[in-house]
């Protein structure tokens, strides 16, 4: 078995979406843990990650790794909801492109990897109101809100959530991460965001800290 779950994790790394599928089937299917299916997708999200920020890897290949993860992903369900440790269990993010803003490839990104660390991600789109944003948030219970910013003229899209917040009283309630080419860590600080990240792949890490810190507090 733990060598079918190594096999699995290369095949996520190479992005081999039919391969990834198959054995995540397979392995599970023999009574393997969807846990430690999910952590094998973990696992290999951070081993892309890390290609990706030393120049290994590109766009295109955190693509077809993305997919790759969302077939094995799509395969534990079912594990994971008949095991009783579903949704239900797990840390949530609201996820979305500011309000004004239709771009959509680094949200998508940024949704694979946090699906792959385990996370239940509510992604709402491009375009997202702040109002809209805050009403799922409070729906869902989410943890966190992560929002996506790719032009200068939209960066009010991400004030206007931070001060949607404010004026329920929800500040504290939940954390905001803020990324995109628009965005930096020393604004994102001034405008009231808990944190920043400068990729798809440092948002699912900063996420993770994020639901530490206040779990701990």
């Amino acid at each position: 078995m733990d060598g079918q779950l190594s096999e699995l994790r290369q095949a996520l790394v190479s992005g081999d979406i039919a391969r990834s599928a198959a054995l995540a089937k397979e392995v599970l299917a023999q009574g393997a843990s969807p846990k430690a299916v999910l952590a094998e997708v973990g696992a290999a999200a951070s081993a892309v990650g890390e290609k990706y920020e030393d120049g290994e890897y590109f766009l295109a290949n955190l693509v077809r790794c993305g997919d790759s993860f969302k077939a094995v992903i799509t395969a534990a369900d079912p594990y994971l909801k008949a095991a009783g440790e579903g949704q239900e269990s797990r840390s949530r993010v609201v996820l979305a492109t500011v309000e004004g803003d239709i771009h959509d490839i680094g949200k998508n990104l940024v949704l694979t990897f946090l699906q792959g660390d385990g996370f239940v991600v509510e992604d709402m789109g491009v375009n997202v109101s702040a109002l809209a944003l805050v009403d799922k948030a409070v729906e869902v219970g989410a943890n966190i809100i992560a929002l996506s910013c790719l032009m200068s003229v939209t960066r009010d899209g991400v004030k206007k959530v931070c001060s949607e917040l404010e004026a329920r009283g929800l500040r504290d309630r939940f954390a905001v991460l803020v990324g995109g080419a628009a965005t930096n860590e020393r604004w994102a600080k001034q405008i009231g965001c808990d944190a920043w990240a400068s990729s798809a792949t440092e948002g699912t890490r900063v996420a993770r800290t994020l639901v530490t810190i206040r779990a701990e507090a």
